[in-house]
C-alpha cells in the first residue's frame, strides 16, 4: 500500500453561473504542480460562505476557495484570520479588458429590439432584470450608473429579481424583461455552451471594471505552499497545454494582485449610499 499524499481541498461557490470546467482545470493543474491529491467541492446554493454558518476556512475544511468578492470582503471585515487572498488574479477575456484582473457588468437586451434600445436612456420605464440586490455586477453597478445620470431604481418601470445571472439571460431571451445586467463571464460561458443564442442577445454597454473573483487561501497552508500556488497560477500561461484550456474557458492567464484590487468594489458600494433596487429616494 502506497503512502497517502497530502490533500488540496478546493471549493467553488461560483458555479453553475461560471462553468465548473474552469475550476476543474485549476484543480487538475494545481494537483500536477503541488503533487497533492486535489478535490473540488461544488456549492451552488450561495455565492460565498453564508453568513449564518461557520465558514469552511475557520472549520479547516478547505484550502482554496473561489467566491464572489462581496463574500471575501465580508469575511475580511469580520476579522477572519484563516484567509488571505491569493496573489494571482484571473484575466478574463472581454472587449473592454486590456490585461487586468477584472470583469464587467454586461447590459443585455433581446437582439430583436436593438434598433429600439440603443443605449440605457432608451430603456427608461421598461422592465429591468437582475440576479439579486446584493450582486455587484447585477445591481450595484447599475445603481451607481443611474446615480451618475441623476436617477435611481425608479428609472425603470418594473424590477424583476431573477435569482441568478443565468436566469436573467433566459428572461431576456424570453422577453420576460426588456433589459438585464449580468456578469460578463456568466454571459460568455452561456454563449460558449449555447452558441446558437449569440445572435439573439445584444450587449448595449458594459459597466465596470469589477475586481476578479478572489482565490482565497487557507492560512493554515504553509507559506511555502501558498507561494507555490500563487507562482504556479502566474506561470500557468507558460504551458501550451494549460494555456489552451484556459483560453477555451475565457481566461487569458493570471496576473499579480493584492487585496487593494477589491477597493474597486468598496468604492462602488460607497458611491451608491442607501440606494437599492427595492427602494425609491426623493
Amino acid at each position: 500500500m502506497s503512502d497517502s499524499k497530502e490533500k488540496l481541498r478546493l471549493v467553488t461557490y461560483l458555479s453553475p453561473g461560471i462553468p465548473v470546467e474552469i475550476f476543474e482545470t485549476l484543480m487538475n493543474y494545481l494537483e500536477e504542480v503541488t503533487g497533492r491529491d486535489a478535490y473540488l467541492r461544488y456549492e451552488s446554493r450561495w455565492p460565498g460562505p453564508p453568513a449564518d454558518r461557520t465558514d469552511p476556512f475557520t472549520d479547516n475544511e478547505v484550502d482554496i476557495g473561489f467566491m464572489e468578492s462581496s463574500d471575501y470582503l465580508r469575511l475580511i471585515e469580520h476579522g477572519n484570520k484563516f484567509i488571505e487572498v491569493c496573489g494571482a488574479g484571473a484575466v478574463h477575456v472581454h472587449p473592454k479588458n486590456s490585461g487586468r484582473a477584472v470583469y464587467y457588468s454586461d447590459i443585455i437586451i433581446n437582439a430583436r429590439n436593438k434598433l429600439k434600445y440603443k443605449e440605457l436612456h432608451d430603456l427608461r420605464g421598461h422592465t429591468f432584470g437582475y440576479s439579486s440586490g446584493k450582486s455587484i455586477s447585477a445591481s450595484i453597478c447599475m445603481l451607481e450608473q443611474l446615480k451618475k445620470l441623476g436617477f435611481n431604481a425608479s428609472f425603470f418601470g418594473n424590477l424583476y429579481e431573477s435569482g441568478s445571472h443565468l436566469a436573467s439571460i433566459k428572461n431576456v431571451l424570453d422577453s420576460q424583461v426588456d433589459v438585464a445586467a449580468v456578469d460578463s463571464n456568466v454571459l460568455a460561458g452561456f454563449l460558449r455552451a449555447h452558441p446558437y443564442y449569440k445572435d439573439d442577445l445584444c450587449v448595449i454597454t458594459s459597466l465596470g471594471p469589477l475586481p476578479t473573483y478572489p482565490i482565497v487561501l487557507n492560512t493554515r497552508l504553509s507559506g511555502e505552499v501558498r507561494s507555490q500556488i500563487t507562482k504556479a497560477l502566474l506561470d500557468m500561461n507558460k504551458s501550451t497545454k494549460w494555456t489552451s484550456q484556459l483560453q477555451r474557458q475565457g481566461i487569458s492567464g493570471f496576473v499579480s494582485i493584492d487585496s487593494s484590487l477589491y477597493d474597486l468594489e468598496k468604492d462602488l458600494v460607497s458611491a451608491i449610499g442607501k440606494l437599492s433596487m427595492s427602494s425609491t429616494y426623493y
